[in-house]
This record gives structure tokens, sequence and C-alpha cells, in this order.
């Protein structure tokens, strides 16, 4: 998990030099902001459409998603699954 001091180096860093070192590779913002609208809009698209096809059928005790059920989900799984 990160430190607090971790996530303030990372934001000084990334304000000064414009890159990021993501699991060891240095990242440019431009790219790291690319992906992470990338990832969020394909959420936005697709997760509810499989929430409500795909895992309903399998579990039918869940119920409807709507768009920010999903991405509540993935940010919740992201900040409890360690990368």
């Amino acid at each position: 998990m990160f430190g607090s001091s971790q996530v303030s180096n990372i934001a000084e860093n990334a304000l000064n030099n414009n890159v990021v070192n993501v699991s060891g590779r240095n990242v440019s913002m431009q790219a790291l902001l690319i992906s992470i609208v990338f990832v969020l809009v394909l959420n936005l698209l697709v997760g509810p459409w499989l929430w409500n096809n795909v895992l309903r059928r399998l579990l039918p005790g869940a119920g409807r998603a709507q768009w920010y059920d999903t991405v509540a989900l993935a940010l919740l799984f992201g900040l409890i699954i360690p990368h």
C-alpha cells in the first residue's frame, strides 16, 4: 500500500519532471492520463452491459447496475487488491 510520503513523492516528481515511475517504468503524464481515461470510458460503456446481461444470469439475485455502480466497484477493487 502507498504511504503518504510515497504519494507526495510521486506527485512532486510528476509535477517537476512530467514523468511518473509506474511499476519500475517511467511513463509520461500524457500517456498515464490517456490510459486512465480509456479505462474509465471502457468501464462506463461495457461495465453496466456486462453486469446486467452476463452476471445477472449467473447470479439471479443480483440487481441491475447503473454506470456509477460499475465505476465504484472498479475503484473499490483497485483500492483493495494490491498490484
